[in-house]
């Protein structure tokens, strides 16, 4: 059964965790403009989780991860299964 693909911004806020052995440093704003395949917002924050860890440059042990905004654009076709 084939799913919906759906591009989505999603703006969110990033800090190091009280875990990691980094520094506890200020909170960082950015953006990401990706496609998820839901349009439950917790759903789409599991699709694309991976996707800021990359772009961020840090593992899911090392930052706490705030969603502030999530866009949803529209339907932009569908998967092949």
């Amino acid at each position: 059964m084939k799913k919906p693909i759906y591009r989505v911004l999603v703006d969110f806020e990033y800090r190091n965790s009280s875990r990691s052995n980094y520094i506890k440093t200020r909170i960082k704003n950015d953006t990401i403009d990706t496609f998820a395949l839901s349009k439950d917002k917790d759903k789409i924050y599991n699709h694309i989780k991976g996707k800021i860890l990359r772009q961020i440059g840090k593992s899911e042990s090392e930052v706490d991860i705030k969603i502030i905004n999530i866009e949803i654009e529209g339907q932009y076709g569908e998967t092949n299964r």
